[in-house]
């Protein structure tokens, strides 16, 4: 009675979660407990904990992902949990109702980005990746690339003039659509500046570089897939990665975390510091990164969730969000200022965004992810209390001076924040000092590798 009871119980998860139990034959897997948490199921068996993935995409596809995830551990990047191969030497399942694949479940919680010392792991952690995802000769299954951001941004100008004709044909109107009305120009400005300066960057010849050189993105670096313990940060669900730039994920990581931090100099420029000392980034590089920044990505999804009804708010919410955005829209152009006055950037800084005030502070930056960090507890261990969000302190120069990035063996001293890991060793993210130098344009691209 008990076994049929689980059996039941088993089957009713599965069938919850889209799955056929059925697939757990295909790796002899004795299940001694199971929990849907976020889009797997946590097996407890007697082997330890793994975590069964459904997906529904092209087996092409997912023989992309798997080997990419090979190629990285190959390439010494351990922080990543490789397929686990069937009883018959297979890396994962087709099955009528979905390809699945098992990998072993990473403990520890959802990177709380919140926390500067976790985003300096994080850029940290993605340089890695990026170094190690070099070279990476798989595709043969199918070319999985998605790298030219250009094309998107090209969009949204006709989505704007979508929303407007919808505008004029509503009888009532709401207080986003009065927001919309009233800042609709400084969207149009942020985009059409955003476009022009990218136009006038080596955009194509680092394309063309990353196709050569098969460069792999995790293409969705966001703290849902970034799991901490003890100060070691694992990367999971790798389904979006692709052949790209890097510059891609880092200019997605600093667009998504850096309103946590109303666009600080200081934060910003230390994430830069920190992933610059793993993997070093060009000239030509860092001028795509400061274009990619000048482009209004997060107030466009707020305009875009409301006019497209994405999201279940009412009109005042939107509104207060937008305005939210706008407001650190200002910041992000200021630190694009400085971006580009620090490195010395052949490029026309932003100054588009309004100037807005009587704002309560901007706590609701999850409300556009999907998650909060607390959610990937699932109560089988003890729980840990999540600490608050601490100020962090960080050494730099009063005048941010510009420099050439061909070579930055002399820039670095011993100033640095550090943090204990687990092992006894720091980790030490330096602040650079750098050598004052006069503004030199970009000279032909080359890669600094």
């Amino acid at each position: 009675m008990g076994k049929k009871k689980e059996e039941k119980e088993l089957q009713e998860l599965f069938d919850a979660f889209g799955a056929d139990p059925e697939v757990l034959r295909e790796w002899d897997l004795a299940v001694e407990k199971i929990k849907q948490v976020r889009g797997v199921l946590r097996l407890k068996t007697q082997a330890g904990y793994r975590a069964l993935k459904k997906v529904n995409l092209s087996e092409a596809r997912v023989r992309f992902v798997q080997e990419a995830i090979d190629h990285l551990a190959g390439r010494g990047f351990p922080n990543v949990p490789r397929f686990i191969r069937t009883k018959y030497g297979d890396p994962y399942v087709v099955h009528p109702s979905g390809i699945y694949y098992l990998t072993d479940w990473v403990p520890g919680k959802e990177a709380d980005l919140k926390k500067a010392k976790n985003v300096f792991l994080a850029a940290e952690t993605l340089a890695k990746l990026h170094n190690a995802g070099a070279g990476f000769a798989g595709g043969r299954f199918g070319q999985e690339t998605r790298e030219d951001f250009s094309a998107s941004w090209g969009t949204y100008l006709a989505k704007l003039s979508s929303y407007d004709a919808s505008l004029e044909e509503r009888r009532e109107q709401t207080a986003m659509d009065e927001s919309y009305r009233s800042h609709r120009l400084e969207l149009t400005q942020m985009i059409e500046h955003a476009t022009e300066q990218l136009a006038n960057t080596p955009y194509p010849q680092i394309l063309e570089w990353a196709r050569e050189h098969k460069t792999l993105c995790h293409g969705s670096f966001s703290r849902q897939n970034l799991i901490v313990e003890k100060e070691r940060m694992t990367v999971i669900d790798f389904d979006h990665c692709h052949y790209g730039h890097p510059v891609h994920d880092l200019g997605a990581l600093l667009t998504r975390y850096m309103p946590r931090y109303q666009w600080d100099t200081t934060i910003g420029f230390s994430i830069l510091d920190v992933y610059r000392g793993v993997r070093e980034v060009s000239a030509e590089e860092m001028t795509v990164l400061a274009a990619y920044l000048s482009f209004p990505q997060r107030t466009l999804e707020v305009v875009e969730a409301y006019f497209e009804r994405t999201r279940d708010w009412d009109g005042g919410r939107f509104a207060n969000r937008f305005r939210k955005q706008l407001a650190l829209d200002e910041g992000r152009e200021m630190f694009v200022q400085d971006l580009i006055a620090r490195y010395g950037l052949n490029l026309s800084a932003p100054s588009f965004a309004p100037h807005l005030e009587g704002l309560e502070s901007y706590d609701e930056l999850d409300g556009m992810e999907s998650s909060s960090v607390e959610t990937r507890e699932d109560g089988w261990e003890a729980q840990h209390v999540v600490e608050k969000s601490e100020q962090v302190s960080v050494e730099v120069e009063e005048e941010a001076p510009e420099v050439s990035l061909v070579s930055h063996e002399d820039e670095y001293d011993d100033h640095a924040n550090e943090e204990e890991s687990s092992s006894g060793t720091k980790l030490r993210y330096t602040v650079p000092r750098v050598k004052q130098r006069k503004p030199q344009k970009p000279g032909p691209w080359r890669p600094n590798r």
